[in-house]
């Protein structure tokens, strides 16, 4: 039995020695071609990012500027048609003051919420743990958790009544969308803002403090510049999908609170027409992409500029 088991373990010691032969031949081969291992390293999530958005993008964009059908004919309308319509016009800037709003407040609430935990608490585990707790739970779920709390009669006007308050029934309407992205993206703000604020060194803040400078000029001298790469990135993270979404304006909004994400769904579920469809999200894609470079560009020049200073 002995000579058996024996026998075993040389054999898997044989095998493994074989396997770590055949890795270090495959290593030292690629050491030699600099080109080819790089070619391996990258090559997989280029050939991802090629195929998974890359090709579809560029579908899309075929897509646009064809006639009323996929393999229509060749057009412009369907890009005039949407830059000269006051409609479609009209709901771009509604969906881009409302994305506005939304970022603004949850990059507020959500920074005030990552620097009171790395600031203020020692138990920074449990903290993030119930910050994306809500991230367990279907969207669509959450969605009609708000809609049961905002609906006339429901959760909030229960309790305002008990209260003594007037109903306000805030369901399909403006308020109610905010609210329901404001809930969504929090926590995929806080933690961007929470990594920049722990690499944050506490020395500077101190040694601010030392120099004479008050809270509200430390904070703006020294910790917002500090952590402006977090900020932009839950800036990011919040605007682009709100100005993209159409489930929580459906849910929420209702019919009276259109925004161009269910412009957009409406002609590809629902009027058949994909160019155009295609065309309104290569629009908005421009638009978005523009937005952001700039808000980037000066959010960045502002607070360096802050930083200079102190």
């Amino acid at each position: 039995m002995a000579e058996g088991s024996g026998s075993t373990g040389s054999t898997r010691a044989d095998g493994a020695a074989a396997r770590d032969g055949r890795l270090g031949g495959l290593t030292a081969y690629l050491r030699d071609r600099p080109r080819l291992r790089t070619l391996a390293v990258a090559g997989p999530p280029y050939a991802v990012l090629l195929l998974f958005f890359a090709v579809p993008l560029v579908a899309m964009v075929v897509i646009s500027f064809q006639t009323g059908e996929i393999g229509g004919a060749w057009t412009l309308s369907n890009y005039t048609g949407f830059v000269t319509s006051s409609t479609y016009l009209t709901v771009v800037w509604k969906t881009f003051v409302v994305s506005v709003q939304v970022t603004a407040i949850v990059t507020v609430v959500g920074y005030s919420l990552a620097y009171s935990i790395v600031r203020f608490s020692k138990r920074t585990t449990a903290l993030l743990l119930l910050v994306i707790l809500p991230f367990w739970t279907s969207y669509i779920i959450r969605m009609y958790a708000w809609i049961n709390i905002l609906q006339s009669d429901g959760v909030l006007d229960s309790t305002l009544e008990l209260l003594g308050l007037p109903a306000v029934g805030l369901l399909y309407s403006e308020p109610a969308v905010i609210i329901g992205f404001t809930y969504v993206w929090l926590p995929l703000a806080v933690l961007p803002f929470y990594a920049s604020l722990t690499n944050l060194n506490p020395a500077l803040i101190e040694a601010s403090k030392d120099l004479g400078a008050g809270p509200i000029r430390t904070f703006r001298s020294v910790t917002l510049p500090m952590t402006v790469n977090g900020v932009i990135t839950g800036v990011i993270l919040v605007f682009i999908p709100t100005f993209g979404s159409f489930v929580t304006p459906r849910l929420l909004g209702g019919t009276s609170n259109i925004m161009i994400g269910m412009v957009i769904e409406n002609q590809f579920k629902s009027a058949f027409n994909w160019p155009f469809g295609a065309a309104i999200g290569m629009i908005i894609s421009a638009v978005v992409v523009l937005l952001l470079l700039a808000g980037t560009r000066l959010g960045g020049g502002l607070l360096g500029s802050g930083g200079e200073e102190a």
